[in-house]
């Protein structure tokens, strides 16, 4: 990782204030621009423009800057219970699609896959985070099985991961724009693949979508 720096797990959250934000903003940039192979605390204080002190007064050691990186950088989505799995889905994808299509964002999510492939215990320790914060998807097909518009033997997780796996794959993979004519697309498929059906008649792009329930 280019330097000495400890990897111990931090599980607690470090409140992040102007100048830890500036730091983490710096971190954003460094993996956007090279990656994790020129990573270390000296050239992110040289980039935030701050003390090696400074940066190890907030986080006491690299892992805890990538999950404090991993927070900041890839919020979770800002979804509101409008009471309709269709428009809520909608919501969703539009969402992330404002996140995927942002400057860097393939670098960066493409660093933080390396990251937790080559150390078990930070894969572990993101992905523990992950599902403790990013759970609007989680949330609003929940909500979907509670109102009796799903299938309540879903599997959730499996849902979850049926829905997010296209974006990173066109996204990362693929480098490709998450375009509206993409989300229009996706939506498309995902509620043809739930067999959903809105009381309201409402369908991707204003049509009730084909192999909906009756």
């Amino acid at each position: 990782m280019g330097d000495d720096d400890s990897m111990t797990v931090v599980a607690e959250a470090t409140t992040v204030d102007e100048a830890g934000v500036q730091i983490l903003d710096a971190a954003v940039r460094m993996l956007a621009d090279g990656g994790l192979s020129g990573f270390t605390t000296d050239r992110l204080a040289a980039e935030a423009r701050v003390s090696k002190t400074s940066i190890y007064r907030r986080w006491p050691d690299k892992m805890s800057i990538f999950r404090a990186v991993l927070g900041h950088w890839g919020r979770r989505a800002e979804v509101p219970d409008v009471g309709h799995l269709g428009r809520e889905l909608e919501g969703w994808y539009v969402d992330r699609q404002a996140i995927y299509n942002a400057p860097g964002w393939r670098a960066v999510a493409s660093s933080v896959m390396e990251l937790a492939a080559h150390d078990p215990e930070i894969g572990e320790a993101m992905a523990h985070d992950r599902r403790a914060t990013w759970d609007a998807l989680r949330q609003i097909l929940q909500r979907g099985i509670d109102r009796g518009d799903l299938d309540p033997d879903l599997d959730v997780d499996l849902l979850e991961q049926f829905l997010i796996g296209p974006l990173y794959y066109r996204g990362i993979l693929d480098g490709q724009e998450i375009t509206d004519d993409t989300v229009s697309g996706f939506l498309t498929l995902a509620v043809r693949a739930l067999a959903y059906a809105a009381p309201d008649g409402w369908g991707p792009d204003g049509g009730t979508p084909r192999g909906a329930r009756p």
